[in-house]
């Protein structure tokens, strides 16, 4: 049986928030999130959004209808936002030429680019 509240608990643990950390990034009460992950409430479409966004799921993925991985743009600026759609873009033309093909080692290596060329974009505003 789906259960929202576990699935938003296990998503902000994964994600090394706190109760509060949560509220303040979604600008509501920490006895909120307490009421979201114990299945007192339900969350508004709006707030669902937010914890997408911030967690970087899909809405059917929090309400357990869908497991697939997406990558959120949430926060980026609209630069950002192009560099890393038009990477996207000349992935999916490599693999469906069949032209291009990485290695874990390699996948990984991409990875942790990505994560230097974000922290760069994080500390240089």
């Amino acid at each position: 049986m789906y259960d929202f509240g576990d699935v938003l608990k296990t998503l902000r643990k994964k994600n090394n928030l706190t109760q509060q950390q949560l509220a303040k990034k979604l600008n509501v009460s920490e006895s909120l999130i307490s009421r979201y992950e114990s299945n007192e409430v339900q969350p508004p479409f709006d707030t669902l959004r937010s914890l997408a966004a911030i967690f970087n799921v899909t809405i059917d993925e929090l309400c357990g209808t869908e497991h697939r991985n997406t990558l959120s743009l949430y926060g980026l600026t609209k630069e950002q936002e192009q560099i890393l759609k038009a990477l996207a873009l000349r992935f999916r033309t490599f693999n469906n030429e069949g032209t291009l093909k990485f290695t874990n080692d390699q996948l990984s290596m991409i990875g942790c680019m990505f994560a230097e060329v974000a922290d760069n974009f994080t500390n240089t505003k």
